[in-house]
């Protein structure tokens, strides 16, 4: 549930760049917590690439409002009905 009204259309990008977070934020936990996984050179290429597609992407879209409401939802979590 978004914070505007009415709900503001995503832009594709937009959800690369969610998608991206997510993953990215796995792959840390995994660096960081999981002692017994070791990182391929491919599997860090891919997350670099993943990395700078992110940043591709998000420079597309940052002044849509959409991007300040998702900056938002990561701040403070889902709106509150």
């Amino acid at each position: 549930m978004g914070w505007s009204n009415p709900s503001l259309t995503l832009p594709s990008e937009l959800r690369a760049v969610a998608r991206a977070f997510v993953l990215l934020q796995e792959a840390r936990q995994r660096a960081d917590y999981d002692n017994a996984s070791e990182w391929t050179p491919s599997e860090a290429r891919d997350t670099v690439a993943e990395v700078g597609k992110a940043f591709s992407n998000w420079a597309k879209i940052r002044t849509h409002p959409a991007a300040n409401e998702y900056l938002l939802s990561l701040l403070i979590g889902n709106k509150r009905d």
